[in-house]
C-alpha cells in the first residue's frame, strides 16, 4: 500500500507539474523541454501502476506486485547511469536513485510477502 501511495503521488507530480519536479531535481526545464514530455509519460505509467497496487482486486494487485521489482530496478539503474554519464546533475541523479532505490526495496518486500502468502508461509 505504501508503494502504491508513493507511486500515485510521484506520478501525479510528474504529470501535473513536470517543470517543478525538474527544478527540484536541479534540471533546467527551459533548456530540457523534451524531458517534460518524458516525465509526463513516466508519470502516467507510475500513477496507473500505483492505482493497481491500491485496488481491491487481488489478481490486478498481484500482477502489479510481481512487476514492481523489475520496474523499480530499471528506474534505479537508469538514475545511476544518468548520473555517471552526466545526463543529470550528480545531486539530481543521487536523489532519483535514492527514491527509486527505496521504491525498489518496498517492491521487493511486497513481492516476497506475496510469494510467501502464495506458497503458504
Amino acid at each position: 500500500m505504501a508503494l502504491g501511495a508513493i507511486r500515485v503521488v510521484n506520478g501525479a507530480s510528474a504529470v501535473m507539474a513536470p517543470k517543478m519536479l525538474m527544478t527540484r531535481l536541479g534540471v533546467d526545464a527551459a533548456n530540457n523541454r523534451a524531458a517534460v514530455y518524458g516525465l509526463r509519460m513516466f508519470g502516467i505509467r507510475t500513477v496507473l501502476i500505483g492505482l493497481d497496487l491500491l485496488r481491491g482486486d487481488q489478481e490486478v494487485r498481484g500482477r502489479a506486485v510481481r512487476m514492481a521489482p523489475l520496474i523499480h530496478g530499471c528506474d534505479t539503474a537508469s538514475a545511476v547511469v544518468a548520473g555517471v554519464r552526466g545526463d543529470l546533475p550528480r545531486r539530481a541523479a543521487a536523489l532519483a536513485a535514492a527514491i527509486s532505490g527505496i521504491n525498489l526495496a518496498l517492491a521487493v518486500l511486497a513481492w516476497r510477502a506475496q510469494r510467501a502468502a502464495t506458497n503458504g508461509g
